[in-house]
């Protein structure tokens, strides 16, 4: 069945631009989103590892030192710079504590000071906590302080001998007496 114009009958003259518009369009479609600039992947950043820490140490005391007890008064180190440093004490036997807290220097070094220590066995540590939580301890130096020595008395003198011998005092010298005159 044709037309007047020879063509099938379901066949237009309009038919011809509206059938190729829809695949053109849809070429179109697909050609703007392949060739359209893509958002830039953001660059994973890794952070830089942060410096070691500088390990924790008692530099004055070393491990077994017998002190006296009134001799014993500062523990100084060194750690990492700008740290807060922990001192721990552990009296033998018993479990250790901290005992004082401070901040080392921008060159890293610290010192405590301490008194009224009486005579016996302890462990001294520190701890170095930098600013980022990271925690640097030292090992425990073992330190015994002894009591003074009791003052020395003179020694009683020995059986079946006499004391030494002491000086009387020295007299002052008397005024020169002048003779008598002569008439």
């Amino acid at each position: 069945m044709l037309n007047a114009q020879g063509r099938p009958r379901y066949w237009l003259g309009a038919y011809d631009a509206w059938h190729l518009l829809l695949p053109a369009a849809l070429i179109a479609v697909l050609a703007v989103l392949a060739l359209a600039p893509r958002p830039a992947t953001p660059q994973r950043i890794v952070a830089a590892p942060p410096p070691p820490l500088t390990p924790s140490a008692i530099t004055n005391l070393a491990a077994g030192t017998t002190l006296r007890a009134r001799a014993f008064g500062t523990i100084q180190g060194t750690a990492h710079p700008q740290a807060r440093i922990f001192l721990f004490l552990r009296q033998i036997p018993h479990p250790e504590r901290v005992l004082a807290e401070t901040r080392s220097a921008t060159n890293g070094v610290f010192q405590f000071t301490l008194t009224g220590f009486p005579p016996g066995d302890y462990g001294f540590r520190v701890e170095a906590v930098a600013a980022d939580g990271r925690r640097a301890a030292s090992p425990e130096i073992p330190v015994r302080l002894t009591a003074e020595p009791a003052p020395r008395k003179a020694a009683p003198p020995a059986a079946g001998r006499k004391p030494a011998a002491t000086k009387p005092p020295a007299r002052k010298p008397e005024p020169a007496r002048k003779p008598p005159a002569r008439d």
